[in-house]
């Protein structure tokens, strides 16, 4: 099987097979959303001086941190799928990855409006306990159109970032679903720039 023609195909141009792609960006996935998680969890903001400020965050924090965990979650058992040649586990987190996509930016994009509405008055801020900085009509317009734009740049370059993370987990999934990428296939398939020698 080793001295066969590879038939599968190399993921970012030669550099290695896919489903060695899949098992590194998995990892780097549950370093960074672990760093992520631990540094959402120390970050604070000031309770007395900003109160609803806190409550907004709080009222959004619960559900961005349900998907977070999901995710590691998924992430996990798509790392699983990869080691053992399952279609259904790595089908599973191509789903979760679009699905996630959208939830968050519903999410973020929810907290966001809920901030701008509470920037909007005087004394939502810190509910009259000082002086809020008062915008006029005109700025506040413009503020809002700045933070809308930046959003909608945001959430095109996440949806790019994502489909190009997820797109070889679509191609080993593929390729496992086709039977060219298997258990008994792999000594065939496997492929690296520097790991590996055929």
């Amino acid at each position: 099987m080793r001295d066969q023609e590879k038939q599968g195909g190399k993921c970012c141009g030669g550099c290695c097979d896919y489903r060695r792609a899949v098992i590194i960006l998995c990892i780097v996935s549950l370093v960074f959303s672990t760093i992520g998680l631990l540094n959402s969890a120390g970050s604070t903001v000031d309770d007395e001086g900003y109160p609803r400020l806190t409550e907004i965050f709080k009222d959004h924090y619960t559900g961005i941190l349900i998907v977070s965990i999901v995710g590691i979650v998924l992430t996990i058992v798509e790392l699983f799928g990869a080691i053992i040649f399952n279609f259904y586990m790595v089908a599973l987190y191509v789903f979760w990855s679009i699905l996630e996509l959208i939830i968050t930016i519903v999410l973020h994009k929810s907290m966001v409006d809920e901030l701008l509405d509470c920037a909007g008055t005087s004394s939502c801020l810190n509910d009259g306990a000082t002086t809020a900085v008062d915008f006029n009509d005109v700025d506040m317009k413009k503020f809002e159109d700045g933070m809308n734009m930046f959003l909608i740049t945001t959430y095109v370059v996440s949806a790019i970032f994502t489909f190009l993370w997820v797109y070889p987990s679509v191609v080993l999934a593929i390729e496992i679903k086709k039977g060219v990428m298997t258990k008994e296939t792999y000594p065939r398939e496997e492929m690296s720039c520097c790991c590996v020698q055929k």
